[in-house]
Order: C-alpha cells, then structure tokens, then sequence
C-alpha cells in the first residue's frame, strides 16, 4: 500500500519579508502550511537572518540578482523541517 500525504501550501507577497515579520507570522499561523511560496522578499544576499524564524521551518531563498537596480525581488520559500527537498 502507498501512504498518502496532504501538502497544505501558500503564498504570500509581502513586498519586504525584512519589514513585515508581523504578516508573515499570522499568515504561516492562520493557515497551518506546510511550505510558504514568498514572492518579493526584498532580501539581498546575506540579508536571510532579516527573514522572520519559526521554528521547526527552514527559509530557502533567492534573492534578486545584483546587477538588477531598484528595490523589490528575491523569492523563497519556508518549508516545514521534515521536508528535504523541493522541485
């Protein structure tokens, strides 16, 4: 037999995951998910430890490439501890 698993995913544009701590950790408390998809972090590189922590998650991010100006980009994702791989 083959155990079934329910993903239980959102998403969520915060435009600034570094500034808006307080949204992020009532959407991820709200709605009990698994992974977070984030769109517009606004993280550069180096600047994760500005992401909001819960704890039992791991933040994968992306952020926008350097040599793109102006404010905005970066993605990531917040995935549940137990889940090691993603796409």
């Amino acid at each position: 037999m083959i155990k079934q698993y329910r993903l239980k995913v959102g998403f969520l544009n915060p435009g600034s995951l570094g500034t808006k701590h307080e949204e992020f950790l009532v959407a991820m408390s709200r709605h009990n998910v698994d992974i977070m998809a984030i769109n517009e972090t606004w993280l550069k590189t180096g600047e994760e430890d500005r992401a909001p922590r819960l704890p039992g998650y791991r933040l994968h991010h992306i952020p926008r490439p350097s040599e793109i100006r102006g404010r905005g980009g970066g993605v990531g994702q917040d995935a549940e501890g137990g889940i090691t791989r993603l796409g």
